[in-house]
């Protein structure tokens, strides 16, 4: 085709297009799997079956016991935005089923060989519907059970390009799992069954409630029963304990008005109602039923119908926190968190305010923040010296009060000044005429020290002092007092070596008496049969030991001191966050992650003699200042600095 004819406006061919919406619906086997699955559930279907072979790759065929079509409903069915859900412009504000787009049967049946069976439990013969490749359809009368069954086969095999992007058969399947799981999950009264290369691998049976489809598919966990209502919204969820969550929110499932999504804000409200007991980037296992008035709710975001947006979602998260929030620190005795976005207005009546009707949306305000306390001031009258002294031990008695105050943390050290200068100006000294009043010393900034004792600092020359509030090593140099935040150096030290040993392949490890079984998820398993070589240069011995558990027969001699079902947790949570990069992508933050559960931790008791090799180890590390997670291990105070700060120069 020339250029000029290039630049002219065409129609593109029904095929083409056909092929071009596949790219947004289609975008592996299980995007065919969720697609048909939410076409039975909105025909009413109390039982489906999904059998897949290789993947879905060669076959995938839902089969449900739905209403069924008829013959000329059928033969419409297949082309583009054909649908029966939705007849109006108003319709897209009211949506209560899963499709409503016409794209999903015509997508996949441009990239595969389909078929399409369906039957109204009145008639007498059901109707056939055969497409290759996107070619004509051709409708045929056959007999069929009452329902539809619908089977895609070779699919992308005329789409090769597409088809070679696909994963592996166990990932390919573990995806497909999650889906059918999903849909079980959000349809406690619907029975799903999943065959994988002839064999049932999954049957969730009819439920009589959330809770119980929820308890179910996730068996032996303690689940706190999350449920409470803040204007137009209704909350259900079923969460996990703390120690329980896992990187990323994989295993967190989030489903408004029924329909599953991914919604980042959401989870991330969730694990913040946790508090300070869940870690950064972790998030408990189980499942969230969110539900509110359709019309506050827009579906019709992605072609895959994954996300939504809300009217206002600043409303939801806010109120999704302060119902989860009450709920699990109730049921697992946690601390209470307290608000997390400030002093504000509410934005959904309490319960036994004014009636759901009375709530608006909009009109939310920041209230005034509260001034920040002071800082604390050391006064040597009042502070609790003989017992700071008594921490510090004997070998620190020659120290003044206010050198004592500082290293001990009774004079807080400022996070971005860690000398304290910008938050307690030093006031100049009042001096007589006659006596000339000293120039005040000039001292580096904190980024030309700290750079200086990166590249300068023995930790081996240095003499350890004391163990503070059993976090930070105090020690001695020829040029000042050196703070250790005893877990970010030991977290350096096992990274740097684990490291190391993962490079040479030689990674030392220690075999476990008796094999640890834990729970995993079809995609976690997955994971291990597929990567089983590269998760063993970590050190770790995992194992595949059933459709949903893994055994652990040995862990890295460095890390023994760390739980074997932690270690793995960590290690397949970054492997699943690397999503389609290849595991060499995430090895660094999975070793950082292993490092740091593996370590001395705060909190820990440490000998003089740890102390020592701590710091020995430090000298032969690739040291950069900071832990593998970007904390500072160590700061450096002068020896001018405390002179300057308790008045003798």
């Amino acid at each position: 085709m020339s250029l000029e004819a290039l630049r002219q406006v065409h129609v593109l061919p029904e095929d083409l297009a056909n092929q071009i919406a596949a790219g947004e619906v289609v975008e592996r086997p299980a995007s065919v799997i969720k697609e048909l699955v939410e076409n039975a559930l909105d025909a009413g279907a109390r039982r489906i079956r999904v059998d897949i072979e290789q993947g879905g790759v060669v076959l995938l065929r839902v089969a449900d016991d739905g209403s069924g079509m008829s013959r000329d409903d059928a033969a419409l069915a297949v082309l583009r935005h054909a649908t029966s859900k939705i007849a109006a412009m108003d319709d897209l504000t009211h949506l209560r089923s899963f499709g409503f787009r016409g794209e999903a049967l015509p997508s996949i049946a441009s990239v595969a060989r389909f078929e399409l069976r369906t039957r109204r439990r009145d008639d007498e013969e059901g109707t056939l519907v055969r497409i290759e490749g996107g070619a004509a359809a051709v409708v045929t009368p056959c007999g069929c059970a009452a329902g539809t069954a619908i089977e895609v086969r070779d699919l992308f095999f005329n789409v090769p390009a597409r088809r070679k992007f696909l994963k592996a058969t166990g990932t390919e399947s573990a995806r497909i799992t999650e889906v059918v799981q999903a849909a079980a999950l959000g349809e406690p009264g619907v029975t799903l069954i999943l065959s994988r290369d002839g064999r049932v691998v999954g049957e969730w049976l009819r439920a009589n409630s959330r809770e119980e489809r929820a308890r179910s598919i996730f068996g032996g966990e303690e689940l706190a029963a999350c449920r409470g209502e803040r204007g137009p919204l209704s909350v259900e969820a079923y969460l996990s304990r703390p120690e329980r969550a896992r990187p990323g929110a994989g295993s967190l499932s989030i489903f408004v008005n029924g329909r599953h999504v991914r919604d980042r804000t959401l989870a991330r409200s969730i694990a913040l109602a946790y508090g300070s007991v869940l870690e950064a980037g972790r998030f408990p296992l189980g499942v969230a039923f969110l539900d509110l008035p359709p019309d506050l709710v827009d579906v019709n975001v992605h072609p895959q119908k994954t996300e939504v947006r809300f009217a206002d979602g600043r409303a939801i998260s806010d109120a999704l926190y302060k119902i989860v929030m009450g709920s699990v620190v109730s049921a697992f005795g946690l601390p209470d968190p307290g608000g997390y976005r400030g002093k504000k207005q509410k934005l959904f009546e309490d319960p036994a305010g004014p009636a759901a009707s009375t709530w608006t949306w909009g009109g939310s305000s920041e209230a005034p923040r509260d001034p920040p306390p002071a800082a604390p001031r050391f006064d040597p009258a009042t502070a609790d010296v003989d017992r700071v002294m008594s921490e510090l031990g004997p070998e620190t008695s020659d120290l003044d009060v206010s050198t004592i105050a500082l290293v001990s943390g009774v004079i807080p050290l400022a996070e971005a000044d860690p000398w304290g200068l910008a938050a307690a100006p030093i006031a100049p000294a009042q001096t007589s005429p006659s006596v000339p009043s000293r120039a005040p010393a000039e001292y580096p900034t904190a980024a030309e020290i700290a750079a200086k004792t990166e590249r300068q600092v023995v930790f081996g020359a240095l003499r350890f002092v004391a163990q503070v509030r059993s976090t930070f090593l105090i020690c001695e140099g020829s040029d000042g007092l050196y703070l250790l935040d005893q877990h970010a150096a030991a977290e350096r030290v096992t990274f740097d070596r684990l490291k190391k040993g993962y490079d040479a392949r030689a990674v030392a490890t220690q075999a476990l008496l008796f094999p640890v079984v834990v729970s995993a998820s079809v995609n976690e398993v997955a994971i291990v049969e597929e990567a089983h070589e590269a998760i063993a240069a970590t050190g770790l011995d995992a194992r595949v030991a059933g459709p949903t558990a893994l055994s652990i027969h040995a862990v890295p001699t460095l890390l023994g001191r760390a739980s074997p079902e932690r270690l793995l947790r960590d290690l397949l949570g970054e492997m699943s966050l690397a999503g389609e990069r290849a595991f060499s992508g995430a090895v660094d933050r999975a070793i950082a992650t292993m490092a740091c559960h593996g370590s001395l931790r705060a909190g820990d008791p440490v000998a003089p003699e740890e102390a020592r090799a701590l710091l020995a180890a430090l000298d032969e590390v690739d040291f950069a200042g900071h832990c593998p997670h970007g904390r500072p291990v160590v700061m450096r105070i002068g020896w001018s600095e405390l002179e300057h700060r308790v008045g003798r120069r």
